[in-house]
């Protein structure tokens, strides 16, 4: 045994160096994050609403009678010119009320006919003194009421020609037919919304604001205009912002008037517009960049030479739902860890990713 010890000792040695080694050669760990550059006075995006293109003039259509429908003459999507006939209704009611208007016009001129030969007759006799000035007076009214009764015939008649006319409904204006509800066998009332006409002329985007942003919106001068299927973008202004708030959505209609020649535009386009970019004193960072360990909140800059991580308290001024303003503990131009912050430690080396 004592012989043996002697040799064993350099072979311990020798295999305790070699583990050393093998430690001091496993690799750093270098964790891969994104980041920012800190910067006051920059730039802010403005919001952007998804919306979609909509005619300027939209006309909600409905026949002025009521009755049963027995034609539509259109589909939803045709193109119509001003005048022309969408939909019919069963006019056999009206046609029979006309023809009623017609006689009692008949009856009351016929009528006036004979009064006016009365007054004439009365007249010679009144010459011959057969008869009293007041009954020659008495036929004159008669004839005053006999005109007034072929005037109220006629205003009837009128009207009654009206009501048949209104049986059928046409369109009011050059454009194309976005919605047609009435179908063949449908019952409307007088006024009911069978059809929608988007009228040829300017388009307009239709988006919905939130609460939070409706003075952003007002305020801004232009919008930017993106279309979904590509293309240039467009120049937009606000032309109407509702005072009330849709019952469903909770949210504020809003029309954007697009500048230029937007007739090209195809109706129901997807688009979005977005608020200008406006400049901002404040130093903002996203939320994701906050650590926050019991009560309190750190960032972690990022040392642009030795690529390592550092912890640094900050004191946010205010949070919404673009980010945190940092009062303090960050200055322009440090670069911040945006993602991952709970797996980082400090003095960590990283590896800067896209910002």
């Amino acid at each position: 045994m004592k012989s043996i010890l002697p040799l064993a000792l350099p072979l311990i040695a020798a295999l305790g160096l070699s583990a050393c080694k093998d430690q001091a050669a496993a690799p750093e760990d270098i964790r891969p994050v994104r980041y920012m550059t800190a910067g006051g006075n920059a730039e802010i995006g403005g919001d952007s609403y998804a919306g979609e293109i909509r005619a300027r003039h939209e006309t909600q259509l409905a026949f002025r009678v009521a009755g049963k429908v027995v034609a539509k003459l259109v589909n939803s999507g045709e193109r119509v010119k001003k005048g022309q006939p969408l939909a019919q209704l069963d006019p056999s009611d009206y046609q029979l009320d006309l023809a009623a208007k017609q006689a009692q016009l008949a009856a009351a001129e016929s009528d006036l006919a004979q009064q006016q030969l009365n007054l004439k007759r009365y007249r010679e006799l009144l010459a011959k003194q057969f008869i009293s000035q007041a009954q020659v007076d008495g036929q004159q009214n008669g004839v005053n009421a006999a005109q007034a009764k072929v005037s109220q015939a006629r205003a009837a008649l009128s009207a009654s020609r009206n009501q048949t006319g209104y049986a059928t409904l046409t369109a009011d204006a050059d454009g194309v037919v976005s919605q047609m509800q009435a179908e063949p066998g449908l019952v409307v009332a007088a006024g009911q919304p069978v059809a929608r006409l988007s009228q040829d002329g300017a388009r307009e985007i239709a988006i919905q604001v939130p609460e939070n942003a409706l003075e952003a919106v007002r305020r801004a001068g232009a919008f930017r205009v993106t279309l979904w299927k590509g293309g240039a973008p467009l120049e937009g202004k606000l032309r109407e912002l509702a005072a009330d708030a849709d019952p469903a959505t909770r949210t504020y209609p809003a029309r954007i008037a697009l500048a230029g020649d937007s007739h090209a535009l195809q109706l129901g386009m997807t688009a979005t517009a977005t608020l200008p970019a406006r400049a901002s004193g404040e130093l903002k960072l996203p939320l994701t960049a906050l650590l926050d360990l019991q009560g309190k909140q750190y960032v972690w800059t990022i040392d642009g030479q030795s690529l390592r991580v550092s912890r640094k308290p900050v004191t946010v001024a205010s949070i919404d739902d673009s980010g945190a303003v940092i009062a303090s503990g960050v200055r322009p131009g440090d670069k911040v860890a945006t993602a991952g912050v709970h797996l980082l430690r400090e003095g960590q080396h990283v590896k800067l990713l896209e910002q």
